[in-house]
C-alpha cells in the first residue's frame, strides 16, 4: 500500500492538511508531522514511528536541506521511501488524487511535482499578458 506523509517545521503541516481536507476530504492514507512544535521534539524518533517495512511511503517536506528532509534521507536507500521537498497545496492534491491508483509511484510524483510548479503563478503578470493578447484581436 502507498501512503503519504506531510512533514514540516512548525504548524505548516497541520495547516495545509486542514485546507487539504476542506477541498479533498479525509484520507486515512495521509499523515502529518508538525515538527518542533512541542518541547523535546525528536525528529529521528518521529521518523522511525512513521516508517513501515510493508508500505511505500512518499514523504513531502517543506524545504530541501532542512532537518526533516535530511532525517528521512537516511532511509532513501529503500525502494519504498520517496522524498519530495517544496510542499505546496497543488503538489499535495496531485499526490493525493492518485495515491491509491495503479499509476507508478515515479509517474505519480512526476505529475504531482508538475502540478505544484504550475500552481505557482504571478497572477498580475498572467492577467496583464492575457489582456495584451485580447487587445490584439
Amino acid at each position: 500500500m502507498r501512503k503519504l506523509l506531510v512533514a514540516t517545521h512548525g504548524r505548516f503541516a497541520s495547516g495545509i492538511m486542514e485546507t487539504f481536507k476542506l477541498i479533498m476530504g479525509e484520507n486515512e492514507d495521509i499523515s502529518e508531522i508538525s515538527a518542533y512544535v512541542e518541547p523535546g521534539f525528536d525528529m529521528q524518533k518521529e521518523a522511525e514511528k512513521k516508517l513501515n517495512e510493508e508500505d511505500e511511503l512518499i514523504i513531502v517536506a517543506d524545504i530541501m536541506g532542512g532537518s526533516i528532509a535530511n532525517t528521512f534521507s537516511s532511509y532513501i536507500q529503500s525502494e519504498k521511501i520517496h522524498i519530495i521537498t517544496g510542499l505546496n497545496l497543488p503538489l499535495l492534491i496531485g499526490l493525493a488524487q492518485d495515491l491509491a491508483s495503479d499509476v507508478s509511484t515515479d509517474e505519480l510524483i512526476e505529475n504531482a511535482i508538475q502540478m505544484g510548479r504550475e500552481g505557482i503563478v504571478d497572477l498580475k503578470k498572467m492577467i496583464e499578458e492575457n489582456s495584451d493578447i485580447e487587445e490584439d484581436f
